[in-house]
C-alpha cells in the first residue's frame, strides 16, 4: 500500500537518468520527491512518526535542489521561446539575452546538482530510502487499519484543498501545492480504494495543471518587466498575462468536484 517502492525505484532511475543527461529527468526526479513526500505527509499516521518526519525532511532537501535547476531550465525555455517568436528585433534581442542568462545559471545548477548525486551523503539517502519503503516504519494503526488511514487522510487533503482556495498569486500557489498533495495521495491508494480515488486523483490533476500554468506564466511576465524596466518587454509580459487569465477557465469548475465525504 502507498505505492512507496514502486515510486522510490522510479526516483533513483531518474536521478540516474540526470547524471546521464537524460531528457526530462530532473523534472521526473522531482515530481518522484514530491510524489514520496505527498504520501507520506497525508498518511503520516500509518508510521513512526520521527522515521516519517525525518525521511520527508531529507527528501525536501533533495526537491529543493531539484526544483531549483527545473524552474531554472523551464525559464531558459520559455524566454527562448519568446524570443523566437518576436517580429520587432530590440525585443527579440532583450529577450535572447535573458535566455541567454537563465541558460547560463540553468548549467551552473545542474553542475552544483551533479556534484551532489555523485556524494556519500546523497547514496546514503537513496539506500536509506529504499530500506523506508521495502520496510515502511508503521505505525500501530498503519499496521491494523491502513484503509482507514487511508480515507481519513485522503478526506483531510480535501479539506486542505479548500482551506487554501482564493485569488491571489500565493493563495493559488497554496491550492497548487494542496491539490498536488491530493492528487499524488489519491494514486497511491487507487488499487485499495477503488476507482473514487482514481477519480478524486483526476479533479485535483486538473485544478494542479491549471494553476500551475497560470503561476509559471504570471512569474515569466514578472521576470519581463523586472529584467527590462525600459519597458522593452511590457507588450511580451501582458501577452504571458491574457494566457495565464485564460489557463483559470474552468478552474471553479474543476474545484467543485473535488470531495471525499
Amino acid at each position: 500500500m502507498y505505492a512507496l517502492v514502486g515510486v522510490s525505484a522510479e526516483l533513483a532511475e531518474q536521478l540516474v537518468a540526470i547524471e546521464a543527461d537524460g531528457e526530462d529527468a530532473v523534472h521526473q526526479a522531482r515530481t518522484r520527491v514530491r510524489r514520496l513526500r505527498g504520501i507520506l505527509s497525508v498518511y503520516k499516521k500509518a508510521f513512526d512518526r520521527e522515521a516519517e518526519r525525518r525521511m520527508r525532511e531529507r527528501l525536501k532537501g533533495l526537491g529543493r535542489r531539484l526544483g531549483n535547476v527545473r524552474e531554472l531550465e523551464v525559464r531558459a525555455a520559455g524566454l527562448r521561446a519568446l524570443a523566437d517568436g518576436q517580429d520587432v528585433e530590440p525585443v527579440r534581442a532583450a529577450a535572447s539575452a535573458l535566455a541567454d542568462r537563465a541558460l547560463e545559471q540553468h548549467e551552473r545548477a545542474l553542475d552544483d546538482l551533479l556534484h551532489l548525486l555523485r556524494s556519500r551523503g546523497h547514496r546514503e539517502l537513496l539506500a536509506d530510502l529504499q530500506q523506508f519503503a521495502a520496510d515502511p516504519p508503521l505505525s500501530e494503526p498503519g499496521r491494523d487499519a491502513p484503509k482507514k488511514i487511508a480515507r481519513k487522510g485522503l478526506k483531510k487533503a480535501v479539506r486542505r484543498v479548500r482551506r487554501s482556495e482564493g485569488d491571489t498569486l500565493e493563495q493559488r500557489h497554496a491550492t497548487r501545492k494542496a491539490s498536488r498533495r491530493l492528487r499524488y495521495a489519491a494514486e497511491a491508494v487507487g488499487d485499495d480504494l477503488g476507482d473514487r480515488s482514481l477519480r478524486l486523483a483526476s479533479a485535483a490533476e486538473t485544478v494542479q495543471d491549471a494553476l500551475g500554468d497560470n503561476r509559471d506564466l504570471l512569474l515569466l511576465a514578472r521576470h519581463l518587466r523586472e529584467a527590462a524596466p525600459d519597458g522593452t518587454l511590457d507588450a511580451v509580459a501582458a501577452a504571458c498575462e491574457a494566457r495565464a487569465a485564460e489557463a483559470l477557465t474552468g478552474l471553479d469548475d474543476a474545484l467543485a468536484v473535488i470531495e471525499w465525504g
